[in-house]
């Protein structure tokens, strides 16, 4: 996955397209409706709170509820035993949000008290769903640990998009998921990702309600597990089997399943040259040298026709099994070269006939079924990639009790072969910044069209769907950086596999999302080290209501409006004329005054240098005229957005002054999206 003022010039003032069509369907409502009364206005019912993933249903009341130094957080005596540790690790998360710690007890609440409860039923009939009901008590019920915790991620997000600190509009949500996975992968094989980046991404997807964290282990350039049976093939960079079952064990209080993959027998280079004498020695499997990063280093594929091997990988696949407590263990199979491939190498072919195969994709699905055979005995169930069958043929399958991650195509049609199936499709769920980080590009994540168009379809045998995050050519870039690009696509990820139904506009998602902000602890950024503000999301102001002004803006050669750079859109920019000099501002209206603590800058994401911010100056105002500089730098020359933090102010008019820019004429300036940071 950031002073001599200019000539006077005419400046436009316009308001973000999405807000246009919201005020505008309320002036159509307006003029078919006699005015509202004041006495009307206070019978108005509260609206949702602002969440990702959105409650499925919320009926509003009136009044807030509203957390205290005297709040509680109270569980019956059956359900402490279960949900001790939820209420102590909830009353830890608000200690660090809204800086009240409340204590635990058991028996009734009383007003401004939380209760968790377990209960007999839960909405949608689901494991994972919660009501979620706002009195003079705040109640979260489930049936379970799970749908309480899901009720405790709605509390925090409730209270930190509050426009009153410490309080949650009163009312009731019922809510529950509509698939019963939700998640990422996160390929790791390619590129060691530290544990602590693991638990931020745990966390984070608790937060979203996200609930599957698949792990890629290993790839053509690492193995990255700690191994007493084959220490020779493990990477420098590895976790030991100690750090794997903290990490799994910190995802358990999170609510989030760790699916560990190691993926035989492609990819398996780091393992071939390790082992050469497990691996295949014709060319055809060993190198083949397309398009698949890796598989030019020789040793791509292991030998699966070689009684060693198979000893070897039944040893490796049981050893993984006895480090994870997951019902799940994944073991890879894709990217196998295919059959053209298969009847060059004579050892493959020699294996095929003594088998009585008619076909060379035959021997993959034996090994395929042989490994299934370990994992089964240890209790679990086996995932693969889809591979078997594409652009090759095979007279037998894997067992139906296999479940297939299609990559290739959707899910549908798996699944109405009897296979139990999660979708990670190519395309519109990859993040492979490595290979494409900007809009059009291969492994680029467009949250514009697969939150309005991808169906995420709910049907028997699919079970969710996962973001894949592919780590091809990151090897050397920084973990911020790779993470920026998985952002916002987990979060629509989240969003429309929770509840959210296809063909909605993602702008006002993308406010939403804003608003909402990372999980806690959000670590605050440092004006000194860049790393840190990369993307950092404390939690965003609503733009709803901005209007954005600009000493200048190129309407001719192409769009660049100053409304486009509080349009929730990350793929439209304001520009500056072309034929005017720095330095230029962007101003924007915050349409009141707001408690603000710091700016968030998105330069533009087309891949262009020009506009591109370097040098800046962080203005505010409460009247527009008189300016107050708050924050000065150097963005560097990237496409990620970045965090500049600044002490709470109280203003309506921010703006971001642009001194130079990266582009080789130091002519322009460009921003695509400007956020305000809220503050507290």
């Amino acid at each position: 996955m950031r002073h001599r003022q200019p000539s006077p010039r005419p400046r436009t003032t316009v308001r973000a397209p999405w807000a246009i069509a919201s005020a505008g369907a309320l002036l159509a409502s307006t003029l078919c409706v006699p005015a509202v009364s004041a006495a009307e206005a206070a019978d108005a019912v509260n609206p949702a709170p602002v969440t990702v993933p959105a409650v499925r249903s919320w009926e509003g009341g009136h009044g807030t509820w509203e957390l205290t130094t005297q709040t509680r957080i109270v569980v019956s005596p059956t359900d402490y035993r279960q949900l001790a540790a939820t209420a102590t690790m909830l009353a830890g998360e608000l200690a660090e949000q809204e800086g009240i710690r409340p204590h635990l007890a058991t028996g009734e609440a009383g007003p401004h008290d939380i209760r968790l409860s377990l209960e007999e039923s839960a909405p949608g009939n689901s494991p994972e769903g919660y009501e979620f009901a706002v009195a003079d008590s705040l109640s979260i019920a489930a049936t379970g640990r799970t749908g309480v915790l899901h009720g405790t991620r709605t509390l925090l997000q409730a209270l930190r998009t509050s426009p009153t600190p410490h309080t949650v509009a009163r009312g009731t949500a019922r809510d529950w998921p509509t698939l019963v996975e939700r998640g990422q992968m996160l390929d790791v094989g390619r590129k060691y990702f530290p544990v602590d980046y693991l638990k931020r991404q745990i966390r984070q997807m608790s937060w979203y309600k996200l609930n599957t964290f698949h792990l890629h282990l290993s790839d053509w350039n690492g193995y990255r597990i700690e191994s007493d049976r084959y220490p020779e093939i493990v990477s420098q960079q590895h976790y030991t089997k100690a750090e794997l079952r903290d990490l799994e064990a910190y995802a358990t209080r999170y609510g989030v399943t760790i699916v560990p993959e190691i993926d035989l027998p492609g990819h398996a280079s780091a393992i071939g040259n390790a082992r050469p004498d497990l691996a295949f020695s014709c060319t055809s499997m060993a190198l083949p040298n397309n398009n698949w990063e890796g598989s030019n280093t020789g040793h791509w594929t292991l030998d699966y026709t070689n009684p060693k091997t198979r000893e070897f990988a039944r040893d490796l696949v049981a050893e993984v099994a006895d480090v994870f407590k997951s019902p799940y263990l994944h073991i890879g199979t894709d990217e196998v070269p295919l059959t053209a491939a298969q009847r060059a190498c004579p050892e493959l072919v020699s294996y095929q006939k003594a088998k009585g195969y008619p076909y060379p994709g035959d021997v993959l699905v034996e090994f395929i079924n042989d490994l299934d055979a370990v994992v089964r005995a240890k209790g679990k169930t086996t995932q693969v990639w889809q591979w078997w069958d594409y652009n090759q043929q095979t007279s037998i399958a894997p067992d139906k009790r296999i479940v297939v991650n299609e990559w290739l195509s959707s899910p549908q049609g798996r699944a109405a072969q009897g296979y139990q199936v999660v979708g990670s499709q190519d395309g519109p769920l990859y993040v492979s910044p490595g290979f494409g980080a900007r809009p059009g590009s291969y492994g680029f994540f467009d949250v514009r069209t697969t939150y309005r168009d991808y169906p995420f379809t709910a049907v028997p045998g699919i079970l969710g769907y996962r973001v894949s995050r592919w780590s091809d050519r990151t090897q050397s870039l920084a973990t911020g950086w790779v993470d920026y690009f998985a952002r916002r696509p987990l979060a629509v990820v989240a969003d429309r596999t929770w509840a959210t139904p296809a063909g909605h506009d993602v702008r006002p998602f993308l406010d939403r999302y804003d608003q909402v902000g990372d999980a806690g602890p959000v670590p605050v950024a440092d004006p000194s080290d860049l790393e840190s503000q990369i993307g950092a999301n404390p939690g965003m102001i609503s733009q709803e209501g901005w209007s954005a002004t600009a000493t200048s803006e190129e309407t001719t050669g192409e769009p660049g409006q100053a409304a486009r750079a509080v349009d929730n859109d990350p793929y439209t920019i304001w520009h500056s004329r072309y034929d005017v000099a720095l330095p230029q501002q962007l101003s924007v209206d915050l349409g009141a005054e707001q408690r603000i603590s710091g700016i968030r800058y998105m330069p533009r994401q087309d891949g262009g240098r020009n506009g591109v911010v370097k040098r800046y100056e962080v203005l505010v105002s409460k009247d527009g005229q008189a300016w107050d500089t708050v924050a000065t730098g150097e963005f560097p020359a990237d496409r990620t957005e970045f965090t500049v933090p600044f002490a709470d102010r109280t203003v309506r008019h921010v703006a971001l002054r642009v001194l130079s820019e990266h582009g080789g004429s130091n002519t322009f300036a460009a921003v695509a999206e400007l956020d305000a940071v809220r503050g507290r």
